[in-house]
Protein backbone atom coordinates (compact mmCIF):
# COMPACT_ATOMS: atom_id res chain seq x y z
CA UNK A 1 0.00 0.00 0.00
CA UNK A 2 1.34 3.26 -1.05
CA UNK A 3 2.04 6.17 1.57
CA UNK A 4 0.03 9.27 0.75
CA UNK A 5 2.11 12.77 0.57
CA UNK A 6 0.97 14.96 2.89
CA UNK A 7 -0.10 18.78 0.45
CA UNK A 8 0.88 20.48 3.88
CA UNK A 9 4.55 19.29 3.68
CA UNK A 10 4.68 20.41 0.13
CA UNK A 11 3.56 23.66 0.37
CA UNK A 12 6.25 24.28 3.50
CA UNK A 13 8.83 23.37 1.52
CA UNK A 14 8.02 25.90 -1.64
CA UNK A 15 7.51 28.80 0.84
CA UNK A 16 10.48 28.07 2.51
CA UNK A 17 12.60 27.28 -1.31
CA UNK A 18 10.86 30.85 -1.64
CA UNK A 19 12.09 32.67 1.39
CA UNK A 20 15.61 31.40 0.45
CA UNK A 21 15.44 33.05 -3.04
CA UNK A 22 14.23 36.42 -2.23
CA UNK A 23 16.75 36.31 0.86
CA UNK A 24 19.46 35.95 -1.65
CA UNK A 25 18.36 38.64 -4.01
CA UNK A 26 18.00 41.06 -0.84
CA UNK A 27 21.40 40.64 -0.06
CA UNK A 28 22.70 41.02 -3.31
CA UNK A 29 20.71 44.24 -3.50
CA UNK A 30 22.21 45.14 0.10
CA UNK A 31 25.45 44.43 -1.46
CA UNK A 32 25.41 46.14 -4.57
CA UNK A 33 24.63 49.47 -2.67
CA UNK A 34 27.04 49.03 -0.06
CA UNK A 35 29.48 48.75 -3.08
CA UNK A 36 28.07 51.62 -4.82
CA UNK A 37 28.40 54.20 -1.61
CA UNK A 38 32.33 52.64 -0.99
CA UNK A 39 33.14 53.43 -4.63
CA UNK A 40 31.65 56.72 -3.90
CA UNK A 41 33.36 57.16 -1.06
CA UNK A 42 36.70 56.27 -2.22
CA UNK A 43 36.09 58.79 -5.53
CA UNK A 44 35.60 61.45 -3.06
CA UNK A 45 39.09 60.81 -0.86
CA UNK A 46 40.83 60.59 -4.05
CA UNK A 47 42.70 63.98 -4.57
CA UNK A 48 41.51 65.67 -7.87
CA UNK A 49 43.09 67.11 -10.10
CA UNK A 50 43.81 71.19 -9.59
CA UNK A 51 44.88 74.06 -11.70
CA UNK A 52 47.35 76.85 -10.81
CA UNK A 53 45.70 80.35 -11.22
CA UNK A 54 46.85 83.62 -10.79
CA UNK A 55 44.31 85.61 -8.09
CA UNK A 56 44.31 89.17 -7.18
CA UNK A 57 45.52 89.32 -3.54
CA UNK A 58 43.65 92.40 -2.87
CA UNK A 59 41.18 94.64 -4.68
CA UNK A 60 42.70 95.89 -7.92
CA UNK A 61 41.56 99.25 -9.14
CA UNK A 62 41.22 100.64 -12.26
CA UNK A 63 44.45 102.15 -14.10
CA UNK A 64 46.48 101.23 -11.61
CA UNK A 65 49.70 98.81 -13.08
CA UNK A 66 49.47 95.26 -11.56
CA UNK A 67 52.83 94.34 -9.23
CA UNK A 68 54.12 90.74 -8.12
CA UNK A 69 52.39 91.46 -4.71
CA UNK A 70 49.14 92.30 -5.99
CA UNK A 71 48.64 89.27 -7.07
CA UNK A 72 49.13 85.29 -5.73
CA UNK A 73 49.17 81.71 -7.35
CA UNK A 74 46.53 79.56 -5.79
CA UNK A 75 45.55 76.00 -6.89
CA UNK A 76 42.00 75.35 -8.05
CA UNK A 77 39.70 72.69 -9.33
CA UNK A 78 38.89 73.25 -12.71
CA UNK A 79 35.16 73.44 -12.61
CA UNK A 80 36.07 76.73 -10.75
CA UNK A 81 38.06 78.60 -13.25
CA UNK A 82 37.08 79.90 -16.44
CA UNK A 83 37.96 77.43 -19.60
CA UNK A 84 39.65 80.69 -21.22
CA UNK A 85 41.73 84.09 -20.59
CA UNK A 86 43.23 83.07 -17.37
CA UNK A 87 46.99 82.79 -15.75
CA UNK A 88 48.92 80.73 -14.36
CA UNK A 89 52.02 82.80 -14.20
CA UNK A 90 52.80 85.52 -12.41
CA UNK A 91 54.96 87.64 -14.47
CA UNK A 92 52.18 86.96 -17.54
CA UNK A 93 49.77 89.87 -15.60
CA UNK A 94 53.04 91.89 -13.86
CA UNK A 95 52.44 95.18 -15.39
CA UNK A 96 49.11 94.76 -16.80
CA UNK A 97 47.12 97.19 -16.51
CA UNK A 98 43.17 96.82 -15.25
CA UNK A 99 40.20 98.23 -17.41
CA UNK A 100 37.82 97.21 -14.41
CA UNK A 101 37.88 96.85 -10.57
CA UNK A 102 39.10 93.19 -9.87
CA UNK A 103 37.90 91.99 -6.26
CA UNK A 104 40.32 90.28 -3.82
CA UNK A 105 40.72 86.39 -4.50
CA UNK A 106 39.11 86.47 -7.66
CA UNK A 107 41.22 84.98 -11.16
CA UNK A 108 42.72 87.80 -13.03
CA UNK A 109 41.32 87.47 -16.85
CA UNK A 110 42.58 88.43 -19.92
CA UNK A 111 39.20 90.36 -21.15
CA UNK A 112 39.31 92.33 -17.48
CA UNK A 113 42.24 93.81 -18.38
CA UNK A 114 43.93 96.53 -21.34
CA UNK A 115 46.40 95.48 -24.11
CA UNK A 116 50.05 94.61 -23.03
CA UNK A 117 51.26 97.87 -25.07
CA UNK A 118 48.46 100.06 -23.87
CA UNK A 119 50.64 101.42 -21.37
CA UNK A 120 49.08 102.60 -17.52
CA UNK A 121 46.60 104.91 -16.27
CA UNK A 122 43.67 106.99 -18.39
CA UNK A 123 45.39 106.21 -21.79
CA UNK A 124 44.71 102.17 -21.42
CA UNK A 125 41.28 102.46 -20.94
CA UNK A 126 40.40 104.50 -24.22
CA UNK A 127 39.15 102.62 -26.99
CA UNK A 128 40.84 103.09 -29.93
CA UNK A 129 39.75 105.24 -32.10
CA UNK A 130 38.19 107.28 -29.35
CA UNK A 131 39.21 110.01 -27.13
CA UNK A 132 38.69 111.13 -23.72
CA UNK A 133 37.76 113.76 -22.71
CA UNK A 134 37.00 116.01 -19.18
CA UNK A 135 34.34 118.18 -18.82
CA UNK A 136 33.55 120.16 -15.52
CA UNK A 137 30.32 119.92 -13.79
CA UNK A 138 28.90 119.81 -10.20
CA UNK A 139 27.57 117.13 -7.68
CA UNK A 140 23.91 117.65 -8.47
CA UNK A 141 24.72 118.04 -11.92
CA UNK A 142 26.84 114.35 -12.14
CA UNK A 143 23.44 112.82 -11.13
CA UNK A 144 23.98 113.97 -7.03
CA UNK A 145 27.47 112.70 -7.32
CA UNK A 146 26.28 108.83 -7.50
CA UNK A 147 28.39 108.86 -10.81
CA UNK A 148 30.63 106.08 -11.31
CA UNK A 149 33.62 105.23 -13.50
CA UNK A 150 31.97 102.64 -16.36
CA UNK A 151 27.86 104.48 -16.16
CA UNK A 152 26.55 105.22 -19.76
CA UNK A 153 25.08 108.71 -19.58
CA UNK A 154 23.63 111.36 -22.46
CA UNK A 155 24.28 114.97 -22.70
CA UNK A 156 21.96 117.83 -22.85
CA UNK A 157 23.07 120.92 -23.16
CA UNK A 158 20.76 124.47 -22.87
CA UNK A 159 22.08 127.04 -25.29
CA UNK A 160 20.68 130.63 -25.98
CA UNK A 161 20.63 131.18 -29.88
CA UNK A 162 22.69 133.83 -31.52
CA UNK A 163 19.33 134.57 -33.87
CA UNK A 164 15.94 133.65 -31.55
CA UNK A 165 13.62 135.12 -34.37
CA UNK A 166 15.46 132.18 -36.86
CA UNK A 167 15.36 129.20 -33.90
CA UNK A 168 11.99 130.63 -32.73
CA UNK A 169 13.29 130.71 -28.84
CA UNK A 170 15.80 132.31 -27.03
CA UNK A 171 16.82 129.31 -25.14
CA UNK A 172 17.06 125.82 -26.98
CA UNK A 173 17.18 122.76 -24.82
CA UNK A 174 18.62 119.75 -26.68
CA UNK A 175 20.25 115.88 -26.17
CA UNK A 176 23.86 116.25 -27.96
CA UNK A 177 25.33 112.76 -27.46
CA UNK A 178 23.81 109.51 -25.64
CA UNK A 179 25.31 106.38 -24.53
CA UNK A 180 28.83 107.90 -23.72
CA UNK A 181 30.86 105.78 -21.09
CA UNK A 182 32.27 107.26 -17.86
CA UNK A 183 35.96 106.60 -17.87
CA UNK A 184 36.60 108.70 -14.49
CA UNK A 185 34.86 110.78 -11.59
CA UNK A 186 37.28 113.54 -10.52
CA UNK A 187 40.64 112.20 -10.59
CA UNK A 188 39.38 108.68 -9.40
CA UNK A 189 39.40 105.85 -12.44
CA UNK A 190 37.68 103.18 -10.00
CA UNK A 191 34.44 102.85 -8.73
CA UNK A 192 34.44 105.20 -6.23
CA UNK A 193 31.34 103.74 -3.94
CA UNK A 194 33.71 101.21 -2.68
CA UNK A 195 33.13 98.91 0.26
CA UNK A 196 34.21 100.21 3.85
CA UNK A 197 36.35 97.05 3.98
CA UNK A 198 39.08 95.95 1.71
CA UNK A 199 40.35 92.77 2.23
CA UNK A 200 43.93 91.53 1.32
CA UNK A 201 45.57 88.19 0.59
CA UNK A 202 48.82 86.96 1.66
CA UNK A 203 50.90 84.13 2.16
CA UNK A 204 52.76 83.30 5.71
CA UNK A 205 56.02 81.96 6.40
CA UNK A 206 54.29 78.54 6.96
CA UNK A 207 52.68 78.22 4.05
CA UNK A 208 49.19 79.17 5.08
CA UNK A 209 46.95 82.12 3.52
CA UNK A 210 46.88 85.40 5.59
CA UNK A 211 43.85 87.85 5.27
CA UNK A 212 43.49 91.25 6.40
CA UNK A 213 40.64 93.80 6.44
CA UNK A 214 41.23 96.65 6.02
CA UNK A 215 38.25 99.50 6.78
CA UNK A 216 37.81 102.49 4.66
CA UNK A 217 37.73 106.24 6.15
CA UNK A 218 34.11 107.52 5.57
CA UNK A 219 34.99 111.18 4.87
CA UNK A 220 37.28 110.06 2.54
CA UNK A 221 34.77 107.90 0.73
CA UNK A 222 31.95 111.10 0.76
CA UNK A 223 34.87 112.95 -0.43
CA UNK A 224 35.51 110.56 -3.27
CA UNK A 225 31.68 111.19 -3.98
CA UNK A 226 32.39 115.21 -4.63
CA UNK A 227 34.21 115.82 -7.68
CA UNK A 228 34.02 118.56 -10.05
CA UNK A 229 34.57 117.14 -13.33
CA UNK A 230 33.77 113.84 -15.22
CA UNK A 231 35.68 112.34 -18.18
CA UNK A 232 34.07 110.76 -20.72
CA UNK A 233 35.03 107.99 -23.78
CA UNK A 234 33.94 110.08 -27.20
CA UNK A 235 34.37 110.13 -30.52
CA UNK A 236 36.52 113.01 -32.62
CA UNK A 237 33.30 114.22 -33.84
CA UNK A 238 31.44 114.18 -30.55
CA UNK A 239 34.53 115.58 -28.90
CA UNK A 240 33.97 119.08 -31.09
CA UNK A 241 30.22 118.82 -30.58
CA UNK A 242 30.85 118.50 -26.87
CA UNK A 243 33.44 121.15 -26.91
CA UNK A 244 30.94 123.54 -28.48
CA UNK A 245 28.53 122.52 -26.29
CA UNK A 246 30.28 123.73 -23.04
CA UNK A 247 31.38 127.21 -24.87
CA UNK A 248 28.27 128.54 -25.33
CA UNK A 249 25.64 126.69 -23.29
CA UNK A 250 25.38 124.85 -19.79
CA UNK A 251 25.48 120.95 -19.86
CA UNK A 252 23.81 118.50 -17.79
CA UNK A 253 24.54 114.85 -17.22
CA UNK A 254 21.68 112.11 -17.55
CA UNK A 255 22.36 108.14 -16.36
CA UNK A 256 21.19 105.71 -18.41
CA UNK A 257 21.45 102.11 -17.72
CA UNK A 258 24.21 99.70 -18.49
CA UNK A 259 22.32 97.35 -21.02
CA UNK A 260 20.55 100.25 -22.68
CA UNK A 261 22.15 101.34 -26.09
CA UNK A 262 19.48 102.67 -28.04
CA UNK A 263 19.49 105.67 -29.57
CA UNK A 264 16.68 107.88 -29.34
CA UNK A 265 15.62 110.58 -31.66
CA UNK A 266 14.33 113.43 -30.03
CA UNK A 267 13.23 117.27 -31.14
CA UNK A 268 13.86 119.17 -28.30
CA UNK A 269 12.98 121.73 -25.91
CA UNK A 270 12.25 125.53 -26.98
CA UNK A 271 10.45 127.41 -24.46
CA UNK A 272 9.43 126.88 -21.25
CA UNK A 273 6.04 126.82 -22.49
CA UNK A 274 6.43 123.64 -24.14
CA UNK A 275 7.16 121.90 -20.96
CA UNK A 276 3.45 122.58 -19.63
CA UNK A 277 1.93 122.01 -22.97
CA UNK A 278 1.24 125.52 -23.81
CA UNK A 279 1.11 127.02 -27.34
CA UNK A 280 4.17 128.63 -28.43
CA UNK A 281 3.47 132.58 -29.43
CA UNK A 282 3.97 133.00 -33.11
CA UNK A 283 7.41 134.52 -34.35
CA UNK A 284 6.46 137.41 -36.42
CA UNK A 285 9.23 139.10 -38.74
CA UNK A 286 9.16 142.17 -40.47
CA UNK A 287 9.18 141.96 -44.43
CA UNK A 288 10.10 144.77 -46.09
CA UNK A 289 8.13 145.43 -48.87
CA UNK A 290 9.58 146.72 -52.42
CA UNK A 291 9.40 149.91 -53.09
CA UNK A 292 7.38 151.98 -56.04
CA UNK A 293 8.61 154.29 -58.79
CA UNK A 294 9.36 157.23 -56.89
CA UNK A 295 7.14 160.34 -58.23
CA UNK A 296 8.44 162.35 -60.86
CA UNK A 297 9.31 166.28 -59.66
CA UNK A 298 6.90 168.52 -60.44
CA UNK A 299 8.42 171.35 -62.09
CA UNK A 300 6.80 175.25 -63.16
CA UNK A 301 3.01 175.97 -64.51
CA UNK A 302 1.60 177.99 -66.45
CA UNK A 303 -1.79 178.89 -67.70
CA UNK A 304 -2.60 179.38 -71.21
CA UNK A 305 -5.56 181.58 -72.52
CA UNK A 306 -6.83 181.21 -75.80
CA UNK A 307 -10.23 183.33 -76.02
CA UNK A 308 -12.41 182.36 -73.59
CA UNK A 309 -10.19 179.17 -72.76
CA UNK A 310 -8.03 178.85 -69.96
CA UNK A 311 -5.71 175.78 -69.46
CA UNK A 312 -3.48 174.51 -67.16
CA UNK A 313 -0.23 173.35 -68.21
CA UNK A 314 2.59 171.41 -65.77
CA UNK A 315 6.43 171.42 -66.97
CA UNK A 316 8.24 168.06 -65.46
CA UNK A 317 11.32 167.48 -64.62
CA UNK A 318 12.09 164.71 -67.19
CA UNK A 319 10.86 167.78 -70.10
CA UNK A 320 7.76 166.11 -70.67
CA UNK A 321 4.13 168.61 -69.76
CA UNK A 322 0.85 167.92 -68.59
CA UNK A 323 -1.82 169.80 -69.10
CA UNK A 324 -5.19 169.62 -67.81
CA UNK A 325 -8.73 170.28 -69.09
CA UNK A 326 -9.52 173.58 -70.62
CA UNK A 327 -11.91 175.87 -68.22
CA UNK A 328 -13.93 178.98 -69.56
CA UNK A 329 -12.47 181.66 -68.27
CA UNK A 330 -14.78 184.06 -66.15
CA UNK A 331 -15.35 187.54 -67.56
Amino acid sequence: MQRQQNPGRTRAGLFLVGSLVLALLAAGLVFRIIKKNQDQLREAQRPKETLDVVIAAHDLLVGMPISEDDVVVRAMYPTMVPEEGTFSVVNDVVGRTPRERILASEPIRDDRMARADAGIGLNALVTTGKRAMTVSTNTEDAVAGLLQPGNYVDIIVTIKPEDPTVAGAKWITDTILQAIKVLAVGGSLSDTSVPTEQTKVTNAADGTKKVEVKKKDPKAEAARRLKPSITLEVTPDEAEKLALAVAQGDIYVVLRSDIDTMQYANQGVKMSTTLIGLPTAPVTTTVKRPEGTPPVPEGPSAVVIQGSTRTNVQFKSDGTTETTDGKKRKP
